[in-house]
């Protein structure tokens, strides 16, 4: 059995987590060449707006995270309304999507959201092909798919 401290603890991170993410899905617009990206997995994969927008902005923030900000401004400058699934201006959003630097961040996010954990390597692919369309090359792109996709 858990120990119920850890329990408590995640269920509280979540319950932040949950309510940051909504209030990231409501507040923030996206834009641009994302608002493609968001409908894409909209439509693919049957989420909500909510899920989409928060979804793909836990596995960006992952890879800010652990690539760097050059990494993440070759992304944002070749697909536009990208930062804008970053939290863009909401500070709330950014706080909260800032910390994961990990892909169990990425699943409490996605949990928070009301999605199983099996939907991030649903996500990936959707994403994967929207930047590759996008233009990014393909080292940057294979560093995501090693960042995302851990056990492949």
């Amino acid at each position: 059995s858990t120990p119920l401290y850890s329990s408590a603890a995640s269920d509280v991170y979540k319950r932040q987590l949950s309510s940051g993410t909504e209030a990231m899905a409501s507040a923030s617009e996206v834009s641009g060449e994302a608002q493609q990206l968001v409908g894409q997995l909209q439509s693919q994969l049957g989420v909500t707006q909510a899920q989409a927008t928060g979804g793909t902005g836990a596995l960006l923030q992952l890879a800010k995270n652990q690539l760097g900000n050059d990494s993440m401004s070759t992304l944002t400058s070749k697909a536009s309304g990208l930062s804008s699934l970053l939290g863009g201006g909401s500070s709330l959003s950014g706080s909260l999507l800032s910390g994961i630097s990990s892909m169990d961040g990425v699943q409490s996010a996605f949990t928070a959201l009301g999605m199983d954990s099996g939907m991030i390597q649903q996500f990936v692919p959707v994403i994967m092909s929207f930047l590759e369309n996008q233009g990014i090359g393909s080292s940057l792109l294979g560093q995501l798919q090693g960042l995302w996709t851990p056990d492949s």
